[in-house]
């Protein structure tokens, strides 16, 4: 082996280590494995073959965990421009799938998560690969549901159960049955949708580690929803033992917005608020804001749903027009494309009516105007002030 290509096998071996070591929220938001992982972000540039081929895919893991979204899509992009050009057909259904999850979680960017998906999943059942066509399809479910189309999310969802029920993959099947029950709570089949979920969870194994959390963040959400709070804390309380214990802290400021909106409805206002902050500035790392880029924009939501409740309760209508300001703040931060969730929506129409109980429509209308010009940051210190 010559010196250069045990140096290019040395590092792939530490591309590997990105994706199997602690992704602890500590460990990776820290100076130093920042600047460690800016110099993995260097080691190459987007485009070279090793690149294209496992571990080298692994690459963009660098972009990912430091917040760069402009350079994650400029390497995913030239990715599958150097598979095409290369003539990598596999490596090339890899890539579309790797960029339809990407693009499907940022309705703000151009192109096509849906038509990536296609793609990959029509090379990936051309060389038979079970595996990649049941990964494509769920790829495509994630697109569809991202653009509101729930239905069809649920096809691809049942789709790809069927291929990794083919594979004997049980972990996936149990991850795409979570997803598939949140699709039925889009349309209409929350009870269906619940038992699929308690199913997941009366099923699951300790090696399930994305389904488990999933299946119980979305009863969680959906036992919230029909006010089932008390039990709907009791799951989230779980899945914050898993979160801490295992690589998922980055996701503490999710569940810190669903108690948020939990506590609303319980009419605790004050903790609301408080948990609400939380979650705004966990949503607004670079890391969640690469992963999650809506979720800043649904924190301010309950913000003004709590801040109208504190209103209510005390009269304090400078404080209602602050809530009225940062529900307007939302409609226009939410990134482009972007379409409410049911909870979402349940979120907004509380936080509306009751701000408007405070401050009557005329002023209510004034303020959220005005909340409409306000940036990110002006939003954020108007929730914590």
């Amino acid at each position: 082996m010559t010196p250069e290509l045990l140096q290019e096998a040395r590092r792939q071996v530490r591309l590997i280590g990105i994706v199997s070591m602690n992704h602890d929220a500590e460990d990776w938001t820290t100076p130093e494995r920042h600047a460690w992982l800016r110099e993995v972000a260097g080691a190459y540039r987007p485009g070279l073959p090793q690149t294209c081929r496992f571990p080298g895919t692994l690459w963009v893991y660098a972009y990912m965990l430091t917040g760069d979204p402009e350079g994650l899509r400029r390497v995913i992009d030239e990715t599958v421009r150097a598979c095409e050009r290369l003539g990598y057909e596999w490596e090339l259904a890899g890539a579309l799938h790797a960029r339809a999850n990407i693009y499907s979680n940022r309705s703000n960017w151009s192109g096509d998560a849906s038509r990536d998906a296609d793609r990959s999943l029509e090379i990936f059942q051309r060389l038979g690969d079970t595996w990649g066509a049941a990964e494509a399809l769920s790829a495509r479910g994630e697109a569809r549901e991202g653009a509101g189309e729930y239905r069809l999310a649920a096809d691809d969802y049942r789709a790809a159960i069927a291929h990794a029920e083919g594979l004997g993959a049980q972990s996936q099947v149990a991850l795409l049955r979570s997803r598939l029950a949140a699709t039925m709570f889009e349309t209409g089949q929350g009870e269906e949708g619940e038992r699929v979920l308690r199913e997941v969870l009366a099923e699951g194994r300790d090696n399930w580690h994305e389904a488990q959390p999933a299946a119980r963040l979305f009863l969680a959400l959906w036992l919230g929803r029909t006010g089932r709070v008390d039990e709907a804390r009791q799951q989230l309380n779980q899945l914050l033992d898993v979160f801490r214990s295992e690589t998922l802290a980055i996701f503490e400021g999710f569940v810190q917005g669903v108690f948020a909106w939990l506590d609303c409805v319980d009419g605790r206002y004050a903790t609301a608020l408080e948990a609400s902050r939380v979650a705004l500035e966990a949503a607004l790392s670079p890391l969640s804001l690469m992963v999650a880029p809506e979720m800043a924009a649904v924190h301010l939501m309950t913000a003004a749903w709590a801040l109208g409740g504190l209103a209510a309760d005390t009269g304090d209508r400078e404080r209602g027009r602050d809530a009225a300001r940062l529900i307007g703040a939302y409609e226009t931060l939410a990134p482009a494309g972007h379409h409410p969730t049911y909870t979402e929506r349940y979120i907004g129409k509380s936080a509306r009516e009751t701000v408007v109980g405070v401050l009557g429509d005329a002023a209510f209308e004034r303020a959220r105007a005005e909340g409409g010009g306000l940036t990110m940051e002006e939003a954020t210190a108007l929730a914590g002030r």
